[in-house]
């Protein structure tokens, strides 16, 4: 019988994990989770899912690669032999309540060929969750399940492409099921992770500095939220689990976050000023660290000193010579 496995990487979800598994256990046959060294207790809410095969991720540094490999080769050695549907999600990414009601989707999915990658709509709830960026056309669909064959999974440094591909398979778009993500939840954290891979980038050296400072601006990302794909929350996708009692409308939000202190922890390791040039500095580093040493977690004690005016100056500069040359491409593109 086909198996539909979700894959799941955990660092300190617990803010929602225990919906995101509640949820995932209607639709899943088993959920494996690589939890990667949590201190909160995302660990104690997976041992309460039946459903959930826990493994650890012990890499002390990011590794999104290898994490994606760990998955998909554990899903592969703990139900060899028959067909498996593999499906990519993250803690905060939750099936739609309506998806219950699509049976002749979800049989339709597992009997979909080997090699197969499954596209769905991941839509963004907003702060207020009555709204959401929809992502409606196809070529806005995220590749997030694979009907596995076996095939080498070969995920980029950051922001890979979570499964594997084959590139004779087939790119089934399935329109009925909705992925709701919960980016916009927890805008708070949402900046602290925009912070976390500005600098990871900087040091993986994925993309130069003003790329980077484009690409991670928080103005820019909470000022580019396609405002023309932003339609109200269709009431079927929650409303059903509300009535389960299901809480997707109120999250824990802390005022410092797990990525901040991965920030004052590289610091120590790299020292501040090679990130001088990031566009991380809008941010009270002091108070974090104090936060960090109240936690017992290993920062430097040393004081954090921002860019100097100049510095600041000059890389607006920077930044307004790069947003002119794309919009200058981008012309040239269209003429």
């Amino acid at each position: 019988m086909c198996k539909i496995i979700v894959l799941t990487p955990v660092k300190n979800e617990d803010w929602i994990l225990e919906q995101f598994l509640t949820v995932t256990s209607m639709f899943a046959d088993h959920i494996i989770i690589a939890d990667q060294n949590s201190t909160d207790n995302s660990r104690q809410i997976c041992s309460r899912f039946p459903k959930v095969h826990l493994i650890e991720n012990g890499n002390q540094d990011f590794c999104e690669d290898d994490r994606q490999i760990l998955l998909i080769e554990t899903a592969r050695k703990l139900y060899p032999g028959q067909k498996r549907i593999l499906l990519s999600l993250d803690a905060d990414e939750i099936f739609s309540a309506n998806s219950l009601h699509f049976r002749h989707t979800w049989n339709r999915i597992r009997n979909l060929p080997l090699g197969t990658s499954l596209y769905f709509e991941r839509s963004d709830l907003l702060c207020d969750p009555e709204k959401c960026i929809r992502g409606r056309n196809h070529n806005l669909y995220f590749p997030l399940g694979y009907v596995d064959d076996g095939m080498a999974h070969q995920p980029s440094i950051i922001h890979s492409r979570r499964i594997p591909h084959n590139p004779d398979g087939i790119n089934e778009y399935i329109d009925e099921i909705k992925i709701v993500h919960f980016i916009f939840s927890r805008m708070k954290v949402r900046h602290a992770k925009i912070r976390y891979y500005t600098v990871l980038e900087n040091i993986k050296k994925t993309n130069r500095f003003y790329i980077r400072r484009y690409a991670y601006n928080r103005a820019n990302v909470d000022n580019n939220m396609h405002p023309e794909r932003i339609e109200a929350t269709p009431s079927e996708w929650l409303k059903g689990w509300t009535e389960r009692h299901i809480n997707l409308q109120k999250f824990h939000e802390p005022d410092f976050s797990w990525q901040d202190f991965e920030v004052l922890k590289l610091f120590k390791n790299y020292g501040y000023r090679r990130f001088y040039l990031d566009d991380i500095w809008d941010f009270d580093w002091e108070s974090c660290t104090r936060a960090a040493e109240n936690k017992g977690i290993d920062v430097s004690s040393a004081p954090i000193s921002k860019p100097n005016s100049l510095m600041v100056s000059l890389l607006k500069s920077v930044d307004a010579l790069y947003i002119l040359s794309r919009k200058l491409r981008f012309k040239n593109v269209i003429s």
